[in-house]
């Protein structure tokens, strides 16, 4: 992460048009910050530690947003650690599942466009964490405006792929 967002920032500066690259950059800076955050933590003062180190939930979802046939687990045997793989009950662990549909979303992006790519990233995860039909929708539509959004707003050609729908859809 800490190469890469680097190399993303380095890039910027190469852009024709200035403005475009204000996105790009700030966003890979926030990544080289919250990277080299990690990596130094151990070295933070306990303000800055507990604000990098200690887990907390971006996203609060209730049980009853969880989809499935799943009853919750016992707490009979009251342990402080988790046994389980996933959070949801899945064969792979969650950071692992999250990799590879991320690598897949680059390669789908690249073969089909982001524009689409999105919404079909957003269902898949959505149905891996057993989110409900309610929720996963929304968050569909809110990733097709978001892609509209840059379409329309910085005039990216985000609905081309480089193998289908190459001339674009819209």
């Amino acid at each position: 992460m800490l190469v890469a967002s680097g190399y993303m920032i380095w890039e910027t500066f190469n852009f024709g048009i200035s403005s475009a690259a204000t996105f790009p950059r700030l966003t890979a800076g926030f990544v080289l910050i919250g990277t080299l955050l990690l990596v130094f933590r151990s070295y933070l003062p306990d303000p800055l530690y507990s604000f990098v180190a200690e887990s907390a939930d971006l996203i609060n979802v209730d049980d009853d947003e969880l989809v499935g046939d799943e009853e919750p687990a016992d707490d009979a045997d009251d342990g402080d650690e988790d046994d389980s793989i996933s959070t949801v009950g899945r064969p792979i662990h969650d950071s692992l599942f999250t990799s590879i549909i991320a690598v897949g979303y680059g390669i789908l992006g690249y073969a089909i466009g982001i524009l689409w790519a999105s919404p079909i990233f957003v269902f898949v995860y959505g149905l891996w964490f057993k989110l409900s039909w309610k929720v996963i929708l929304v968050l569909v539509v809110v990733s097709i405006l978001i892609g509209l959004g840059f379409y329309e707003a910085l005039g990216l050609r985000i609905d081309r792929g480089n193998i289908f729908f190459t001339e674009g859809i819209l």
